[in-house]
């Protein structure tokens, strides 16, 4: 039960950080509406469709990074049903956006199962999911793929992950570091949230294992300059960061630290890579790691498809400042839910149970390259064993390994484990 409890604070560490990647105000309303512009094609079907729902914090704290995931996800629903819909049925998509109030998603879950009587909830870019994560469990309604650090896809076998889940992302980053030559591992976390001070109980463990010194500084996103943390950092011989802050300010840090003429190697995780890092020369070498396959990379045809559908039904977003790494998380659920659909011969009478006959039906899925291989074990959530790796180079961001993932054999993860048991 400790380690259970452990995993879900240090889970909620890169939500958290997630959390400040915008300076709007949250929401006081306890209300919802239908979000997205992007109307969803039927593709000429005809007959009763596949309903499924999501929830995402599309307005509030998270919108810089989060809030066109249902947009995105519409764009899905309508290349499915473009192309013969799901065992020939369309698919219909009911999304809502919480604005990160847990009330709100509470009542919007409510209102998918009991009112719009969804078989599934796809791909969610929610951050207050803890709010409705026991109702939608009540009612066996699957959580299938959405943002893969979210704490429910390492303990609830009833939220299916569409990508690397925290611990091995973790661990990636610092095999990452370690592979790049570094000697010391610093983690530069958020003093604005309290359980961003799990971070570095989570890190160093794993640092150390790898046989990386550790050091780790708390800063505040506000502050003027971060001269003092980067000095800090200087002096204890850190050569590689890990930040978990907000998006904006890591650019800041990077800034700061590049200004005392210490350059690092940035390890900013791959599920936070913004748009603006490639051209960036602080950045220019930076390493990541990340749940699915790199979000730009089009020698992947899974990743192919994702940005010809953003570009054919969301004409704009892709060179616009709101196209980053998290956008691709919506997309990778709405395809597990499309293999699971296949797998099970789902059809509009098809129920939540048979949705989830599909997905313990897959074996090593990959959902075409976009993820890592999946497997959903009866009872208890998955464990996905394999990251994605990147680098910064030119102006561009790069894939390792032509795009396929690092996997850790059993005795890696039993390791990681026993380093992540709180003493």
């Amino acid at each position: 039960m400790r380690k259970k409890r452990f995993l879900w604070c240090a889970a909620s560490v890169l939500a958290a950080a997630l959390a400040l990647t915008s300076c709007s105000a949250d929401s006081t309303s306890d209300g919802a509406e239908p979000v997205g512009p992007v109307k969803v094609s039927d593709g000429g079907l005809t007959g009763d469709p596949i309903v499924i729902g999501s929830i995402c914090s599309c307005t509030g704290p998270a919108a810089g990074s989060v809030g066109r995931s249902s947009d995105v996800l519409q764009a899905w629903a309508s290349w499915v049903n473009d192309r013969g819909g799901i065992n020939g049925h369309p698919v219909k998509l009911i999304s809502y956006d919480d604005q990160q109030n847990p009330t709100t998603a509470l009542a919007v879950a409510k209102r998918l199962v009991e009112e719009d009587k969804v078989v599934a909830i796809v791909g969610q870019t929610s951050l207050v999911s803890s709010s409705w994560q026991s109702y939608v469990d009540s009612k066996g309604i699957p959580v299938i793929g959405g943002q893969p650090v979210d704490a429910p896809f390492i303990t609830d076998p009833n939220f299916f992950a569409s990508g690397t889940t925290l611990p091995v992302l973790m661990l990636g980053e610092v095999a990452q570091a370690k592979k790049a030559g570094a000697k010391t591992l610093g983690v530069y976390y958020c003093a604005e949230i309290p359980v961003c001070e799990q971070l570095p109980q989570m890190v160093k463990p794993m640092a150390e294992q790898a046989g990386l010194g550790f050091a780790s500084e708390k800063v505040a996103i506000a502050a003027p300059n971060y001269i003092a943390p980067c000095l800090a950092f200087k002096e204890k011989g850190v050569d590689a960061v890990f930040p978990g802050v907000s998006v904006e300010a890591i650019s800041r840090i990077a800034a700061s630290c590049a200004q005392q003429g210490y350059t690092p190697i940035q390890a900013p995780t791959g599920v936070s890579l913004q748009k603006a890092w490639a051209t960036d020369p602080n950045f220019e070498g930076s390493i990541f790691a990340g749940s699915n396959a790199l979000y730009t990379d089009e020698s992947i045809p899974a990743i192919k498809d994702f940005n010809n559908a953003l570009a054919e039904y969301i004409p704009g977003l892709r060179d616009s400042a709101d196209f980053s790494s998290p956008l691709l998380w919506p997309w990778a659920g709405g395809q597990l839910f499309l293999a699971a659909a296949k797998a099970a011969g789902l059809s509009p009478s098809s129920t939540s149970v048979d949705v989830i006959t599909g997905l313990r039906a897959l074996r090593d899925e990959t959902l075409g390259g976009l993820a890592p291989p999946l497997t959903f074990p009866e009872g208890k959530p998955a464990f996905p064993m394999c990251y994605f790796t990147g680098s910064t180079k030119d102006g561009a961001f790069h894939s390792d390994n032509g795009g396929k993932p690092t996997c850790i054999d059993t005795a890696t993860a039993a390791a990681l484990m026993k380093a992540l048991a709180p003493s």
